[in-house]
C-alpha cells in the first residue's frame, strides 16, 4: 500500500493514516462502550498511554525503513520482534523463556545477519536500523498490553493516533529539518494517494490492531508477537504482485532463515 502512493513521504502517509484511526478506533470505542469511554481511558492509565506510543513509534519506523529498502528487508527484519517480546516479557513480566526460545533467537539473529550482510550502502543500513527499531517498539507494545491485561487497552489505539497526528502535523507545518518544506500545502496529498491510506488505517491498522490487542488477552508476549510474524510469509509476495518488487536473493536466503526461526519456535513452545 505504501508502494502504491505517489510524490508523497512517510510524514504525510502516516499523518493521514493515524487521522483515519483516529476516527475509525473512536467510533468502534463509542459504539461499544458509550458514555463510559472517558472513564474506559482513564482506567487503563499511563500504560495505555505509552503503549500507545510504542506501536505509533513502531510504524513511523516501519514507514521510514520502506523509503530505504524494499518491503521484505523491512518485514524480514522485524523476526526479531518476538524474541525481544520474550526478552522483555521476561524482564517485566516474569514470563519465562523456554530453551528453544533462545535456539530460535540464535538463529533469527544469524537469518539477520544474513540479509545484513548483503546491504551495500548507508541508505540500506539507515534503513536496517529503522526496521530494527520498530521491531523493538514493537515489542514494547506486545509486552504491555499483556501488563496492561485487566484494563481495555484497545484505548491505547487512540493515544497511538493522536501521538502520531501531533508529531507529523507539526513536522509537516513547522521548520523542523525533517522535511524539505512544509507548511499548508503539505496536507494536499489527492484522493488516490488517500484511498491507499484509508485502507492502511482502516484494515491494516484499525482492524487489525482491535483484533491483536483482544488476542493479547490469553496469550503470552513472545507468541503474541510470534503470531503476527505470519505476516513476512506473505508481505515479499504482495509487493511483488503489486508493484512487481523483487529483492536481491540473499534477503530471500536471511527471510527463510528467520521464518525457519519462527517455525521452531511455534512447534517445539
Amino acid at each position: 500500500l505504501v508502494r502504491l502512493t505517489d510524490g508523497i513521504d512517510a510524514w504525510q502517509i502516516i499523518f493521514y493514516r493515524s487521522l483515519t484511526v483516529l476516527v475509525l478506533m473512536g467510533l468502534w470505542l463509542a459504539w461499544r462502550f458509550g458514555g463510559s469511554l472517558p472513564q474506559r481511558m482513564i482506567s487503563a492509565g499511563m500504560n495505555a498511554a505509552i503503549a500507545g506510543i510504542a506501536v505509533g513509534t513502531a510504524g513511523l519506523a516501519f514507514v521510514a525503513a520502506l523509503f530505504y529498502i524494499t518491503v521484505a528487508e523491512a518485514i524480514f527484519m522485524a523476526g526479531i520482534t518476538p524474541f525481544l517480546s520474550a526478552m522483555l516479557g521476561f524482564w517485566i513480566l516474569r514470563e519465562r523463556i523456554p530453551p528453544i526460545t533462545w535456539v530460535a533467537m540464535t538463529i533469527a539473529l544469524t537469518g539477520m545477519g544474513v540479509i545484513f550482510s548483503g546491504h551495500g550502502g548507508g541508505g540500506a543500513v539507515t534503513g536496517t536500523i529503522l526496521a530494527l527499531f520498530s521491531a523493538f517498539c514493537f515489542s514494547c507494545y506486545a509486552v504491555l498490553l499483556r501488563w496492561g491485561q485487566k484494563t481495555e487497552m484497545s484505548v491505547a489505539l487512540i493515544w497511538n493516533a493522536l501521538y502520531l497526528i501531533v508529531i507529523c502535523g507539526t513536522v509537516m507545518l513547522l521548520p523542523t529539518g525533517l522535511r524539505d518544506t512544509v507548511g499548508f500545502d503539505s496536507f494536499v496529498i489527492g484522493w488516490r494517494n488517500y484511498a491507499s491510506i484509508f485502507v492502511m488505517g482502516a484494515v491494516q491498522l484499525t482492524l487489525g490492531l482491535i483484533l491483536f490487542t483482544i488476542g493479547s488477552r490469553s496469550v503470552p508476549a513472545a507468541q503474541l508477537s510470534l503470531i503476527a510474524l505470519v505476516e513476512p510469509t506473505l508481505s515479499p509476495l504482495w509487493a511483488w504482485m503489486v508493484n512487481r518488487e523483487l529483492p536481491p536473493i540473499w534477503t530471500f536466503a536471511g527471510g527463510a532463515v528467520i521464518l525457519g526461526a519462527i517455525v521452531i519456535q511455534a512447534l517445539f513452545s
